[in-house]
């Protein structure tokens, strides 16, 4: 059994939904919890933007794979899909 706990923060990018997905245990969080809104949406966009190109473009499998690499290795947050394509 886990006890580990997070925030979504939920994001759409190119009509697809995403979940940044933050631990709780992450220095970055009360950061993050500061921003003003839409600040922390708009940056995990363009990330998406910049290491996926068009996710809208991609089969639901390749969007997931590509999520695979781009969280591989990850320790504080993750871009998770967030819903159908």
């Amino acid at each position: 059994m886990t006890t580990t706990t997070y925030t979504d923060f939920p994001f759409t990018s190119h009509g697809v939904n995403f979940i940044s997905r933050v631990y709780s245990n992450s220095p970055f969080l009360p950061s993050i919890k500061q921003l003003p809104a839409g600040v922390f949406e708009t940056m995990n966009e363009q990330a998406v933007s910049e290491m996926i190109g068009d996710p809208s473009l991609l089969s639901t499998d390749e969007l997931i794979r590509e999520l695979e690499k781009l969280n591989e290795g990850g320790s504080h947050a993750f871009i998770l899909l967030g819903g159908t394509l």
